[in-house]
């Protein structure tokens, strides 16, 4: 049975994920306005969609789906005239305690020296916590080559933190 999620479902579902969403976009593209462009499109193709699954986790995944698959598109049409060099950096958090600032910076410099498709990888496998299977699935590859390229990811982001000047130490 196909059914539209609900307002009041709606509601709930939005607070509990609204907020990874966004950071995952902003992380990933380093421009707040595409991020919020996308932000906003992803939700709009939820309510437009028929649920078959009552799970709020199957709605979390379509709607990363949703937003990976959104950027794809935009950065495909982009590609011809922006080098991804050129795409401007995100804001700070603003909730970061004074000693944690530096670091932070740091770790977001490096994390933005990544391809968008390391950052995605990345910030799906460890900050939002989703498996191989489910990252394959979001990003439209094959599950084993998700931990080869997550091998890759981690691998060129140790390497532009070292080239920064931080151990592995200091990031723990």
């Amino acid at each position: 049975m196909n059914r539209v999620i609900t307002e009041e479902e709606f509601k709930i579902f939005y607070e509990q994920t609204s907020t990874t969403l966004l950071a995952y976009l902003r992380r990933v593209t380093q421009d707040a306005s595409l991020a919020d462009d996308v932000f906003q499109e992803a939700y709009v193709r939820l309510l437009q969609r028929e649920l078959r699954d009552r799970n709020p986790g199957a709605w979390k995944s379509y709607l990363f789906t949703s937003a990976t698959n959104l950027l794809r598109d935009h950065w495909r049409r982009a590609k011809k005239s922006v080098r991804w060099e050129d795409v401007g950096t995100t804001q700070t958090a603003t909730d970061v305690a004074e000693d944690d600032v530096v670091a932070r910076s740091s770790i977001e410099k490096a994390f933005a020296r990544l391809s968008p498709h390391q950052r995605s990888l990345l910030w799906l496998a460890y900050v939002e916590a989703y498996s191989h299977k489910e990252i394959a699935e979001m990003l439209n590859l094959r599950q084993k080559s998700v931990k080869v390229l997550l091998f890759r990811a981690r691998k060129e982001f140790s390497g532009a933190l070292r080239s920064m000047g931080i151990r592995k130490e200091e990031v723990l």
